[in-house]
């Protein structure tokens, strides 16, 4: 028969309990409460108490949603149908992965087809924001991560891009970007044109912000690479040619360019000229047009990561062009890895192509943030973020190891160059050598 007046000791116990949890969570600051009800024993009548405490998280459960906004369509379509191909592998072994361990979510990359357009992307972007979604793989091309920054910062939407390269959005800000920016590869295509002989370049570029960052870099390099040799060469400004990033016929800038190229051999020499032609898969219209110039077919052409195994240049209509003025182009190279072969194999399966090095980046992307939640177990893009880079330093992925700069940018990589062959009488894209980024020197390959 307990006292008058005085608490049983049963539901001191208990109270004293839940004096602890709350104390514990009020002092995180961050837990959510739940109404908890105690009946205590050995007290006649049976008293209930009622008392508001904070629960712990549950943690990830369920399907949770990844946003892939990929260039299935537009310039860049080469790239977007080998980015799908990988995400969905990722998917399967994921899921694969965190059933083996016995967790209660999966992950679900949302596809969605950009068009390589910036509004487009943006669109998307918004709109599946709005259902939910807040972390994205995308931003593939410079100008659709740079339509979309504005609002992933306002919003905390993590944004992880495979091959947007442009200097210009090396930022501190809710993007990370797994590949190397063209800061490096600038320095790559400077250095690879040097030593192919070229001497005088005529460049032709793309103008947006990828393309007119890359242009400025590859033209400052070649620039100091010109003036330490000490030999007649450089840059023929007046020449240049600045398209704009909506034109598909290119007539006009191909009879430019033959005037530009064929004074420039009369004064130069054919073996001291190049053109540099910073594009996407517009170039295929570049070529088509420019076909008609014979003399566009007699100086060397220099291409960068925008054309790197795209499709439409393997177009019987253009190929021999591209192969006889060596049409040599620059991507990150993904390395050596044992998931590399997977990759490969995957892609040929699926496509009938060889796997850019982009596409190997989507891949661990997808792993890294698959594996970045599982650490966290909360759908939280700025904790995701935050633990990224110390996910990847224990990360073995299929383009090797991935180091992230101040600016959440890759920092260390080489550059596959990319050509295109003819093998058996059908146009191949083959990787013909590469440029080691610490030597600056290039290793050709063999066949």
């Amino acid at each position: 028969m307990p006292v008058p007046g005085k608490l049983p000791y049963a539901i001191s116990i208990v109270l004293l309990i839940l004096g602890i949890v709350v104390g514990f969570f009020v002092g995180q600051g961050t837990a959510p409460v739940a109404t908890v009800t105690v009946t205590a024993p050995g007290v006649a009548p049976p008293t209930t108490i009622t008392v508001t405490a904070p629960v712990a998280p549950t943690g990830l459960t369920g399907e949770v949603k990844i946003g892939a906004l990929l260039p299935l369509t537009g310039v860049l379509s080469t790239f977007g149908a080998q980015y799908r191909v990988v995400i969905e592998l990722a998917e399967k072994e994921i899921n694969d992965y965190l059933a083996s361990l016995g967790r209660p979510w999966r992950i679900k990359f949302v596809i969605e087809d950009t068009a390589t357009d910036p509004k487009t992307h943006l669109d998307k972007l918004m709109a599946l924001h709005g259902a939910g979604v807040k972390i994205f793989i995308g931003g593939a091309s410079s100008a659709e991560l740079s339509e979309a920054l504005g609002y992933c910062n306002a919003n905390k939407i993590l944004i992880i891009s495979p091959s947007s390269t442009s200097p210009a959005l090396a930022l501190k800000d809710m993007a990370l970007r797994y590949t190397l920016n063209d800061i490096y590869q600038g320095k790559a295509i400077a250095k690879i044109m040097w030593l192919r002989g070229i001497r005088w370049v005529i460049p032709v570029w793309r103008g947006d912000t990828w393309g007119d960052g890359l242009a400025r870099y590859t033209l400052d390099y070649f620039k100091e690479i010109c003036k330490a040799s000490g030999e007649s060469c450089g840059v023929l400004e007046e020449y240049a040619i600045r398209y704009d990033p909506k034109a598909t016929e290119f007539s006009v800038e191909a009879a430019r360019l033959n005037e530009a190229v064929s004074r420039a051999v009369a004064t130069y020499g054919k073996d001291k000229v190049g053109i540099l032609l910073i594009s996407f898969e517009e170039a295929a219209a570049v070529f088509a047009a420019a076909k008609a110039y014979s003399i566009l077919w007699e100086v060397k052409w220099m291409g960068s990561d925008g054309t790197a195994a795209i499709e439409p240049l393997r177009d019987p209509a253009i190929a021999d062009m591209v192969i006889k003025v060596g049409f040599y182009n620059t991507m990150t190279s993904p390395g050596v890895s044992p998931h590399g072969e997977k990759i490969r194999s995957a892609v040929r399966s699926k496509l009938g192509m060889e796997p850019m090095g982009y596409t190997y980046f989507v891949y661990d992307i997808a792993w890294s943030v698959a594996l970045a939640l599982d650490a966290v177990n909360s759908y939280d893009p700025v904790e995701v973020m935050r633990i990224l880079p110390m996910v990847l330093e224990r990360y073995l992925g299929a383009s090797g190891y991935i180091v992230l700069d101040e600016n959440g940018d890759r920092s260390v990589g080489d550059y596959d160059i990319w050509a295109i062959v003819k093998v058996d009488g059908v146009y191949e894209w083959k990787i013909i050598g590469i440029y080691k980024g610490l030597t600056e020197t290039i290793e050709w390959y063999t066949s």
